[in-house]
């Protein structure tokens, strides 16, 4: 009795630290352009006929328990419930069966066709707000990239230096050596705007972390943080034009319910200051509510958001008539607000001198 237990237990250990590894996967059904070849064994051999190679990353523990998604049955829609178990897959090679994706609305997502070392097919969702294929949010690192790239400085005087490229929504990635993705768009941008400023290089390193937009008819650039994945968010958005910049703050919440947002209240540590009743506007869009508010952002808005950024504990609540939600803001979030305020106070300056 005592050995059954003891076996039970064992097995118990084990089902615990393997997670979801036995949650089951639907594969996809296409025709490779390639036959996939089988042994004498049926074990697939794995022939990639010197198509784009690929590998699944290795994940820190706490996150190895959520396996790998984007590994999808279908192209219906931009989410899946595969999970591919993170014990049996890591480290597995696969390529892109064709170098084209099979779908693509050309601005947001793309699907491409991919076999793994163990002839399993699936339809890879490419997102291009996470750096496209192998953007730093992305399951998988490329193999393929050339080992031949010949560095250079993302901007002129610049630490951060271009290590590779790779194409993904029509346009060219770069990646840098501070283990993110750019488009190269956003690159020209950032070496226009911080060619025209003092501190140059420190400037172009911020900016690097951001997401730029230009208006060409107003001559202008929107400049804010990348997005968050947080559902309720606090986020400073710089505008700069020929004039000057200025400084506005966004408080937002995307999801399926409608709250009606009328108000919003922060904590920094010790520091608690709650909004009067403010009208939030609201959007809807592929099945979710957007709710935001947007304020010319002046002193009290500058040291609320100040305070966040340095507190060990810093919450945003938003306060509806039908329900309040609420969201610590995690370390990059915080250094993503200092980082925003440190760019206005250097364009402002640049501005006044």
């Amino acid at each position: 009795m005592l050995i059954f237990l003891a076996r039970f237990c064992q097995l118990s250990v084990v089902f615990l630290l393997a997670g979801c590894q036995l949650i089951q996967v639907e594969q996809a059904v296409f025709v490779p352009s390639h036959a996939l070849v089988y042994n004498k064994k049926s074990e697939h051999v794995f022939n990639p006929h010197g198509k784009e190679l690929f590998m699944l990353k290795s994940k820190a523990g706490y996150f190895q328990k959520q396996g790998y998604t984007r590994f999808c049955q279908n192209t219906d829609k931009l989410s899946c419930n595969n999970k591919l178990p993170y014990l049996r897959f890591t480290g597995m090679r696969g390529y892109f069966d064709q170098r084209e994706p099979v779908k693509t609305d050309n601005q947001t997502y793309e699907y491409y066709p991919v076999v793994l070392e163990n002839g399993d097919k699936y339809f890879f969702l490419s997102l291009r707000n996470a750096g496209g294929k192998y953007g730093k949010a992305s399951p998988i690192k490329s193999l393929s990239l050339d080992n031949t790239y010949q560095e250079q400085p993302a901007i002129v005087g610049s630490a951060v230096k271009i290590i590779g490229e790779y194409k993904s929504f029509g346009n060219r990635f770069y990646q840098l050596s501070n283990d993110t993705v750019i488009e190269t768009q956003q690159l020209e941008f950032i070496r226009d705007i911080s060619a025209q400023y003092p501190h140059k290089p420190k400037m172009s390193h911020l900016l690097l972390n951001t997401a730029i937009e230009y208006n060409p008819l107003y001559k202008s650039y929107l400049i804010q943080p990348k997005l968050s994945a947080s559902h309720s968010q606090i986020k400073l958005v710089i505008g700069l034009d020929e004039d000057n910049p200025w400084l506005r703050l966004n408080v937002s919440h995307k999801g399926k319910d409608q709250l009606d947002i009328n108000a919003y209240s922060i904590v920094a540590d010790d520091l608690l200051w709650r909004s009067p009743v403010l009208k939030f506007e609201i959007q809807q869009l592929n099945g979710q509510f957007h709710e935001f508010f947007n304020i010319t952002a002046n002193a009290r808005e500058l040291d609320n958001v100040s305070a966040m950024s340095k507190a060990s504990r810093a919450m945003i609540r938003l306060h509806g008539t039908k329900k309040s939600t609420y969201s610590l803001l995690k370390a990059t979030e915080k250094k993503q607000l200092i980082n925003i305020i440190t760019l206005y106070q250097w364009l402002k300056k640049a501005d006044q001198s």
